[in-house]
């Protein structure tokens, strides 16, 4: 029933605007510096008119956008192929096993960390054992790694989601205050009034998918990025195994 009264409101300002407009003498063409921002502004100008618009829950997008491009940061620094699959290691790795230095290859995790570091040298000291027990023991820990590194960009995704969510938050509670400012006017309210509540509460979503946007691109960029380098690692974990523990008697 409210929603109804909502409707016949604006059908009558939006009547009552149309018959002003039309009854009003004619006007000179208004220079440009009676308009504070037209859709000819610089960019930057209505990107600030926006910010502004969006208030309390715009800033909150603003927060959280920040905090999702330290995570991207944090991506960027930690995600690297020197972290998981250094170029070269396996070459090294294996000269000395052929040099029979076991005692290097187990020291490999220290000296220089790395995913691949680490399964070479779980391999050197376990190399007595069975090779079933060394490549699934060698699995386990190349997929933990590998699940670590994915769950770095889970904070991107979840940014991603919340973004457009936050916007359509503000929208309702724009239109919510909108509405209830024409209420209180009555009948003859501004019909402007509803438009500029309107036009303020869609900024939050904008804003909601011009953040969300970036930050889901990024998501599956570390993602694809962090698969491809585990597919990596378990190539070069399988052929060491093979070329070392499953040689010919």
């Amino acid at each position: 029933m409210k929603l109804s009264r909502y409707f016949l409101l604006l059908f009558v300002l939006s009547n009552q605007a149309l018959s002003a407009q039309t009854n009003a003498p004619a006007a000179a063409t208004p220079s440009p510096t009676d308009t504070v921002v037209s859709p000819s502004s610089s960019g930057m100008s209505q990107v600030l008119v926006l910010f502004r618009a969006a208030g309390t829950t715009g800033w909150v997008q603003i927060a959280v956008s920040l905090f999702g491009g330290a995570c991207a940061v944090g991506c960027v620094l930690k995600l690297q192929r020197k972290n998981v699959v250094p170029a070269g290691l396996s070459a090294r790795a294996r000269q000395m096993w052929a040099a029979g230095d076991f005692a290097a290859l187990e020291e490999l995790r220290d000296k220089e960390p790395s995913t691949l570091a680490r399964a070479i040298s779980f391999i050197a000291k376990h190399r007595h054992h069975t090779v079933g027990d060394i490549s699934a023991a060698v699995g386990d820990r190349v997929s933990t790694e590998i699940s670590a590194f994915n769950q770095l960009a889970y904070p991107l995704g979840v940014i991603a989601t919340l973004q457009p969510l936050l916007g359509l938050l503000g929208m309702i509670l724009g239109m919510i205050n909108a509405f209830s400012m024409v209420a209180l006017a009555g009948v003859l309210g501004n019909a402007a009034q509803l438009a500029g509540g309107i036009s303020e509460s869609l900024s939050t979503t904008a804003l909601g998918i011009a953040f969300a946007l970036p930050f889901l691109a990024l998501y599956h960029y570390f993602r694809s990025r962090t698969n491809g380098y585990g597919v990596q690692v378990s190539e070069e974990v399988n052929n060491l195994i093979s070329d070392w523990l499953m040689q010919a008697p």
